[in-house]
């Protein structure tokens, strides 16, 4: 196993000069100001103790994977140079294949087992991370797991969970997920859908669960990837309610059922999302009735608190490119694709491409932004010539302001959306779970198109910019003229 767990992996962050130890803070928005505030200046990794009205040892770590360096330590990839930390990575899960978890005796997470009128959730010190937000969410870097009745295939997926009560959590799925798939097949059946919420595990499981960086292929489970990047069958424990397998070496872990929204919702929301905004508002939604709490002694909360999306991310994080949408241009046939990057959250892709035949653009087009129904809609795309930086907000705005021609290189493509954290989706557009899943609303999607028209590219005029060599020259030789903070 790359990681045993997640307390080696701070003591790894600690090693290396990324990880700051707090102590003293107030759960009640004083965690979350400073892990928000540490975020945007590019901190480290912080771990809270001695946090107020809780014992020494009960912990809350955040900001674990906010900057390619600990993403990079996170998954075992060499950091150096950073620039090119995407091609670590995308070399690293090429070669994936499923490996599968392994069971073992006597699992640290079985070190407090607690069940009945004995849970109390508010044991432990889960923050109120954001000013505005209803309540405390333990639930923003968890792993909540659930199995298909139909195939058996295991989901570990990122939803927030707030806690309501001593022994009861709200839980927000989106419409189309797996967990959403899978609890409505159960409630199909007249069941409660069994789930396990997984609060502080080691890195790696933590971030395929939600950051996007891997999307697991259809019918394999998280838990069969995170052994393929620990090259090891990644060891599991059993939960002794609904038998769902959790992570060992798990921090905390809820363990209960969801009721379908006929049984039972409470209102959920507002939490401020990472969209930048709290558009979700306040809602009914569905609710965990748990059963059982198992956790280590001197637990550690991991807390992934959604920030305001101006020039830094809350999760993890390689420095903005996205290989996905790469490779499924190459895979479509696509050449000539440079780089693909997430320039703003929460959609706003940049791709960067070198024209070599006339209906170029169009292809990339036609493969990355299809319309029709999908679960996101609003997705902003801007197409770029090679000679563009793609992660330049400077030189794709110039892009725009000088190559896009709007009568012709600006597209809306049709299509509908059922995601509800978009911000732009009107009031009556919203709705709550039930049996049917969520409405879909009218989401189209932009495509500007900022190529240099290829018909005649080689006539268009030449841009007023120093070549490269002469530039790297005169960088090397008045070196001290730059070398300015």
């Amino acid at each position: 196993m790359l990681w045993n767990d997640l307390r080696e992996y701070l003591i790894r962050l600690d090693e290396v000069g990324q990880l700051k130890h707090v102590h003293g803070a107030d759960w009640n928005e004083e965690i979350g100001a400073i892990a928000e505030i540490a975020t945007e200046k590019n901190g480290p990794a912080l771990l809270f103790d001695e946090i107020k009205d809780y014992p020494t040892g009960f912990r809350v770590a955040a900001n674990l994977f906010t900057t390619p360096k600990r993403t990079a330590i996170a998954f075992g990839l060499p950091y150096e140079p950073l620039d090119s930390l995407p091609q670590r990575w995308g070399a690293r899960i090429e070669g994936f294949r499923a490996i599968g978890p392994r069971e073992i005796a006597n699992p640290p997470i079985f070190e407090n087992v607690i069940s009945g009128e004995q849970i109390d959730l508010f044991k432990f010190p889960t923050p109120k991370w954001h000013e505005k937000d209803i309540g405390r969410y333990i639930g923003t870097g968890v792993c909540v797991i659930q199995r298909d009745p139909d195939t058996d295939f295991v989901n570990v997926g990122a939803y927030r969970v707030a806690v309501h009560d001593q022994r009861t959590c709200t839980i927000f799925i989106e419409h189309g997920k797996h967990g959403d798939r899978i609890r409505h097949k159960y409630w199909r059946r007249g069941e409660k859908c069994p789930v396990l919420v997984s609060v502080g595990q080691e890195p790696i499981l933590t971030a395929l669960s939600g950051s996007g960086l891997f999307h697991c292929p259809e019918g394999v489970s998280e838990f069969e990837v995170a052994g393929y990047l620990h090259n090891s069958p990644y060891p599991i424990a059993t939960g002794k309610a609904t038998g769902l397998p959790m992570p060992a070496s798990s921090e905390i872990v809820i363990e209960g059922y969801i009721p379908s929204p006929q049984q039972a919702m409470e209102m959920e929301g507002p939490f401020g999302e990472w969209t930048g905004y709290y558009a979700h508002g306040r809602r009914p939604e569905t609710i965990i009735e748990v059963t059982t709490v198992y956790h280590r002694n001197d637990p550690i909360i991991f807390g992934a608190p959604p920030v305001r999306p101006i020039d830094c991310v809350y999760f993890a994080n390689l420095g903005g490119e996205d290989i996905e949408s790469k490779a499924k241009l190459e895979k479509a046939g696509i050449p000539g694709i440079k780089k693909v990057v997430l320039l703003a959250r929460p959609f706003l892709k940049v791709v960067a491409l070198k024209q070599m035949y006339p209906e170029h653009v169009n292809d990339v087009i036609r493969v990355l932004v299809p319309g029709g129904d999908k679960y996101r809609g609003h997705e902003i795309w801007v197409l770029v010539d090679d000679d563009i930086e793609p992660d330049s907000p400077t030189e794709v705005l110039w892009a725009i302001a000088s190559r896009c021609t709007p009568e012709i290189g600006v597209k809306i493509i049709q299509g509908r959306g059922v995601w509800q954290l978009d911000p732009r989706i009107p009031p009556d557009g919203r709705s709550s779970p039930d049996e049917h899943g969520r409405r879909l609303y009218r989401a189209d999607d932009l495509v500007i198109n900022c190529c240099r028209p290829y018909e005649w590219f080689h006539n268009f005029p030449p841009v007023a910019v120093n070549g490269a060599e002469l530039r790297q020259r005169t960088m090397a030789k008045w070196k001290n003229v730059f070398d300015y903070k």
